[in-house]
């Protein structure tokens, strides 16, 4: 009964829209859109629907118009720059508590290859040194499991987006189409400020402020946070991923070169590699942890963050030109994912929807075929040589001795440091 009347809802709102970028809609009595059925498996309101639809418009215009700064190819509306793809692997603790085994985590010890896309936030194309929102994007390869969303096709994938900032500047998808339909005139901060019509949000400007004024040294040295949350299971959570204890960063880059953070993550990887811990934290009983608000930063006092699953980065080479245009090419979206994992709130619905038309529009101008990857070779399947694109190294006496963070003795004394040599 419930998704009938969400059915009926849906159809009487498609009929009355005139969106000439909207996705084909159906023309027969009885016959669902490719639209209408993930609105329908989304149980969207019709409001949600109308503002997703305004959405979708709005990250094409961004695309249109950054184009015509940044010049050819036609790139995301946002996280525009990449500043490099890199080949990892993503183990799953052997340790991972009971109720977590699921989608992708299911078994522990489990390791996947996985691309990871770095990136800065903006929707132009800026030099490195400029404040801005850092991304990292992982997408995991070879996934068993049913997909969550079958209109994202090809191999099983599972993606995981964050950026270095825990909270987002729109609390769910109607501040969200707004905020977009004054990016779309390339205006950064008039829906948070305005004169007339008169308009103030406080709260989410110090949000985009806090957001927009990362500067960091190198990719590879923040916290990086989902933002949004997500189903696991039945937990309800966020996850992040937060450089291993011992990581050190050693490069001699020229901050005025426009490009000083790929640079520094080249010298990174020329000598030696990196990784992350991935973490999840869980949504509890009493706390502030709204679903549907993503402003607000979830307690990690209330709930930390715990490990379940190492991110390695070994050293190695990404700068090649078909490896960039392998990375431009490289769509990422929440909802590749698998079986008992699902994206949570409204901002998630939209990013499902937004996120894969913005994608067939910049691969449609861009001539370029859209893909999912298979494996670390570029033009898929496991058949390419990799040996010039991994490096050998030798480890640097002594060796940093590194302990958990979270290690605390059991009588009350105080902890080690994390690290010492």
């Amino acid at each position: 009964m419930k998704r009938k009347l969400i059915g009926n809802a849906l159809g009487s709102l498609v009929a009355g829209l005139c969106l000439c970028a909207a996705p084909a809609l159906a023309t027969g009595t009885g016959e669902l859109s490719e639209f209408e059925q993930i609105a329908l498996d989304m149980e969207l309101s019709a409001a949600e629907m109308q503002a997703i639809q305004r959405a979708m418009e709005f990250g094409r215009e961004i695309s249109r118009r950054a184009e015509k700064i940044n010049g050819a190819p036609y790139r995301r509306d946002a996280h525009a720059k990449a500043t490099g793809c890199l080949r990892a692997t993503f183990s799953v603790n052997g340790d991972i508590p009971a109720h977590f085994r699921h989608s992708v985590f299911a078994e522990p010890g489990r390791e996947y290859k996985s691309w990871i896309r770095f990136s800065n936030g903006d929707m132009t194309v800026q030099a490195d040194e400029k404040p801005d929102a850092r991304g990292m994007a992982i997408k995991l390869l070879d996934v068993d499991g049913q997909k969550i969303a079958p209109e994202l096709d090809g191999p099983g994938t599972q993606d995981f987006i964050m950026t270095n900032t825990p909270a987002f500047f729109n609390r769910n998808i109607f501040d969200y189409v707004d905020n977009m339909s004054h990016l779309a005139e390339l205006e950064r901060t008039s829906w948070f400020i305005s004169l007339w019509p008169p308009r103030f949000h406080p709260k989410l400007f110090y949000r985009a402020v806090q957001t927009v004024s990362s500067e960091i040294d190198t990719p590879l040295q923040p916290q990086y946070f989902s933002m949004l949350p997500y189903q696991l299971g039945d937990s309800r959570l966020k996850f992040s991923a937060r450089p291993c204890p011992g990581m050190r960063f050693e490069f001699d880059v020229d901050r005025d070169d426009a490009d000083y953070l790929t640079d520094a993550m080249a010298q990174q990887l020329d000598r030696g590699g990196a990784c992350f811990d991935f973490m999840l934290q869980e949504k509890v009983a009493g706390a502030d942890m709204p679903i549907d608000d993503a402003s607000v930063i979830w307690s990690e006092q209330d709930s930390p963050f715990i490990p379940v699953a190492r991110i390695n980065i070994p050293p190695q080479s990404f700068d090649s030109e078909a490896q960039q245009q392998f990375c431009e090419n490289l769509s990422m979206n929440p909802w590749h994912g698998v079986d008992d994992w699902r994206p949570l709130g409204s901002l998630n619905k939209a990013r499902r929807l937004v996120y894969h038309a913005v994608s067939e529009f910049r691969h449609r101008e861009n001539g370029a075929a859209a893909s999912e990857p298979d494996s670390w070779c570029l033009e898929g399947g496991n058949d390419c040589d990799l040996s010039e694109v991994f490096h050998r190294t030798k480890p640097t006496w002594p060796l940093p001795r590194c302990f958990d963070p979270q290690y605390r003795p059991a009588d009350g004394s105080e902890p080690p440091p994390p690290c010492w040599d």
